[in-house]
């Protein structure tokens, strides 16, 4: 049985966490036969998540059984490096070390990439090496060193989209180890069990996603997700629709600031915060919408999830993968961080006729397929072989 780890360390819960879960439980379940995926957990990352790998029969390897990573306040740049300084030190020689002794036949890293790509640079191990990217790679000064000293050492790298693709083709000594592979984001049997449980919150949200016109948005309150942008937007769009409610899914550090925002635009009795839900699915099937309005993407998990679930969806062309997946017939565009295209755009879809969405609805959905987990797994086990 060959062996497959995962090295993915992440310091808050973030779309890649989820990508990689799919991806373990697939070959897991479609390659079992040949190949068994197994998760590195570097400094106790993944406690949150042991009772769901355990139930997935996903098996774990815990590379440091003391560490301090979960009492480490994660938000913030400063923090944010810390953490990724303690992760690097702390799990470089016990990763080493797991790799001599268990000698696996792929590893696949994901997010913090440049322990293992340092690892390979000096020392030669009996295990195949793949770059999964996971989001757009700004090609710093440091990455192009580390990427190009170990490029000989790595055995391919996956890229999420064709845009993603064709930025990393630029660079001549990554274009022989390019593939595009898709991310394992659609369950479809999960998906249409999870949509139909309802969820409990307070009357007056109930009353509004039963009954009132609501657009969704979903994403951490970060700078990519550009979500003062679209605040500052919406008393526009209530003069395009007054009766419009606006639902907003995620936590993060600039919650604080668009709580104030909405305040000091006298909107925030149209807006609806919801810190967390294990199923954002029942919101997209009630939605008027998905909006997303992020200055980055690669290719967009929710984005990808609100098609499959119906949803219409009024997107960015942010870079890198939102302009590939909807293009022109699957829903809505607008320039990113464009205030008079966005206003535009929603105009445009709000007057669209009923028969133009669901054909954009249509196509969309079908586009969305390359996007499931056995999809993954196919294009997968092509690249393993």
């Amino acid at each position: 049985m060959n062996k497959i780890f995962y090295w993915s360390p992440f310091t808050s819960k973030v779309a890649t966490v989820k990508s990689v879960i799919n991806s373990v439980e697939a070959v897991n379940k479609y390659l079992d036969d040949r190949y068994k995926a197994i998760i590195v957990d570097a400094v106790n990352e993944w406690k949150d998540y042991l009772k769901e790998l355990d139930e997935k029969k996903i098996e774990v390897i815990h590379l440091n059984k003391s560490t301090i990573f979960n009492s480490f306040k994660k938000e913030g740049f400063i923090r944010g490096r810390l953490i990724y300084l303690y992760i690097f030190f702390k799990s470089l020689m016990p990763l080493h070390t797991e790799l001599i002794k268990n000698k696996p036949k792929y590893l696949i890293i994901h997010l913090i990439t440049s322990l293992p790509l340092l690892l390979f640079i000096f020392k030669n191990y009996e295990t195949k090496l793949i770059l999964r990217v996971s989001g757009l790679p700004k090609m710093t000064f440091f990455r192009k060193i580390i990427w190009k000293l170990s490029s000989k050492k790595i055995y391919k790298i996956t890229c999420p989209t064709q845009d993603t693709y064709k930025d990393l083709y630029k660079f001549s000594f990554l274009r022989e180890k390019l593939v595009i592979l898709k991310d394992p984001i659609i369950k479809c049997a999960e998906i249409k069990k999870t949509k139909l449980k309802s969820v409990n919150f307070s009357k007056n949200i109930d009353k509004i996603i039963s009954s009132k016109d609501f657009f969704l948005s979903i994403g951490r309150f970060t700078k990519q997700k550009n979500f003062i942008f679209y605040l500052n937007c919406i008393p526009e769009i209530l003069k395009l629709n007054k009766n419009l409610y606006f639902i907003f899914i995620g936590q993060g550090e600039d919650e604080e600031f668009f709580l104030k925002t909405a305040k000091k635009l006298n909107i925030l009795e149209r807006i609806i915060l919801i810190k967390s839900t294990d199923n954002v699915h029942y919101f997209m099937k009630k939605a008027k919408c998905f909006v997303l309005t992020s200055l980055w993407e690669d290719p967009g998990f929710v984005l990808v999830e609100a098609g499959y679930n119906n949803c219409q969806v009024v997107s960015s062309n942010c870079p890198n993968g939102p302009k590939e997946i909807i293009n022109a017939d699957g829903g809505y565009l607008f320039q990113s961080n464009n205030t008079e295209s966005f206003i535009k755009t929603i105009k445009f879809f709000l007057q669209d006729s009923e028969k133009n969405k669901l054909s954009k609805k249509i196509k969309l959905k079908k586009r969305l397929k390359s996007f499931s987990v056995f999809h993954h797994c196919l294009v997968l086990k092509g690249i393993l072989n």
